[in-house]
């Protein structure tokens, strides 16, 4: 599983509003596929490492970090996609709440006679998709505030002189976070500099 939800990020930036999904198709001990939900709108990490499996899927077990879908939407069901390589056995590390899915994924997958085990590694794939989750819980973004201040509580030194009250990691940090996030609320000093 912690390859698949290292797949998973491979997906960060480009599948949102849509949850992160990696997944990967194990056969004796063996890696034999891996996939990760890559744009919006493309094919779900299930299908992608199934392809990638090719014939050694039949029979093998599919690590995915979020519950397979079994509706059509964008793309057609994985859980169709999963029957028909094959698979019996798959290990969701977590329940997809998304109301169209809601352990109908999981549900189907037993009713066609596949072992399903859920929950291995679910916390870690709970805060990779914190913002969907929140999204889908309450309707509102996941919200992110972010400033650097003195160690006086301030957030610019007392002569008014600007410079760096963050450090160099925490900068870089910041970069990244930023990507992810999709508006960003700055001061009319950041916005005219």
């Amino acid at each position: 599983m912690h390859r698949a939800l290292a797949e998973a990020e491979r997906g960060r930036g480009a599948v949102e509003p849509n949850p992160m999904v990696g997944a990967v198709v194990v056969r004796d001990a063996r890696l034999v596929g891996v996939g990760h939900h890559a744009r919006f709108g493309g094919p779900h990490a299930e299908v992608v490492a199934l392809a990638a499996a090719g014939e050694a899927a039949r029979g093998a077990t599919l690590y995915v970090t979020l519950e397979p879908c079994c509706h059509f939407g964008k793309t057609p069901p994985c859980t169709d996609a999963i029957l028909r390589a094959g698979v019996t056995r798959v290990v969701a590390a977590m329940r997809d709440p998304f109301p169209q899915v809601a352990g109908g994924g999981l549900a189907r997958l037993r009713a066609a006679g596949v072992a399903v085990e859920v929950g291995l590694e679910a916390e870690a794939a709970r805060r990779l998709n914190a913002p969907y989750l929140k999204r889908l819980a309450t309707g509102r973004p996941y919200v992110w505030a972010k400033w650097a201040m003195t160690l006086d509580g301030k957030t610019a030194v007392a002569t008014g002189d600007s410079f760096w009250i963050s450090n160099a990691r925490s900068r870089a940090l910041v970069h990244e976070l930023r990507g992810r996030m999709d508006v960003i609320a700055v001061g009319i000093g950041t916005v005219l500099a």
